[in-house]
């Protein structure tokens, strides 16, 4: 009879109880190990988003202002040439006059109108425009000695201007050298021959005499004296301001 060996007969056994859930045998020799069961992963921990912060009121607001419509936007990319094109429709304040003329003019207004008329076609006292003024007095200096000594100054019944006019002091002017300064007598009988009887020798007078002023070459800030001044000495003045104005 042969001897069956005795792992065989282990294994059997422990074959035997795993049919029939009996407790196997322990073993005297060492098994192989089984392997290692897998280690489930730990789950993964939930993230949690973190509040979103506070709105500034002014941009709250902001975002619930309405929103220009589409529409609109051709108008709006249109309004900087609408603008353009109406500012340069407007009328520019006109600049302020200055200077001799300017001077004359005020003077004119405030003292002569009221006998001369306001674009001097006359009143109470002799026209002077259209040529009137100048066919009296051919030139500005006796113009000028006129207006600064008046009736008193020549007398009456003495003439004075061009002979050829025949006029003679009837009373009535007034002289105006203790009144104005030298440069406002100048300035309203250039105004009087240059802009009411459109003489255009006495315009380029008057602007070569701005031009003297600016330049500190003439003061015209001082008075005529109305009992010793000619025409040749208002003569002499207004050459020396042309010949400055001519280079000489």
């Amino acid at each position: 009879m042969t001897d069956i060996p005795e792992h065989l007969l282990k294994r059997a056994a422990a074959a035997k109880a795993k049919a029939t859930g009996a407790d196997a045998p322990a073993a005297d020799t060492p098994t192989e190990a089984a392997p290692a069961a897998p280690v489930a992963a730990a789950p993964a921990a939930p993230v949690v988003e973190a509040p979103p912060a506070p709105v500034a009121p002014y941009v709250a607001a902001a975002n619930a202002r309405k929103k220009i419509p589409w529409w609109a936007t051709s108008g709006l990319l249109l309004l900087p040439i609408w603008a353009i094109s109406y500012v340069g429709t407007l009328e520019r304040p006109p600049q302020e006059a200055t200077g001799v003329l300017a001077e004359g003019a005020h003077v004119y207004e405030a003292r002569c109108a009221s006998c001369h008329g306001a674009t001097g076609a006359g009143g109470s006292g002799h026209a002077l425009a259209d040529g009137e003024v100048l066919t009296t007095f051919p030139t500005a200096a006796a113009h000028i000695e006129w207006v600064a000594r008046g009736s008193d100054g020549f007398g009456l019944g003495n003439p004075y201007g061009d002979a050829a006019r025949g006029r003679v002091v009837e009373g009535g002017m007034p002289g105006w050298a203790d009144v104005l300064t030298t440069e406002e007598l100048i300035g309203v009988v250039l105004h009087e021959r240059a802009r009411l009887s459109g003489s255009d020798d006495d315009a380029a007078l008057a602007e070569a005499i701005d031009h003297a002023v600016h330049n500190g070459e003439l003061d015209l800030h001082g008075h005529l004296d109305p009992s010793t001044v000619t025409t040749a000495e208002i003569q002499a003045i207004l050459d020396s301001v042309a010949h400055e104005d001519d280079g000489h």
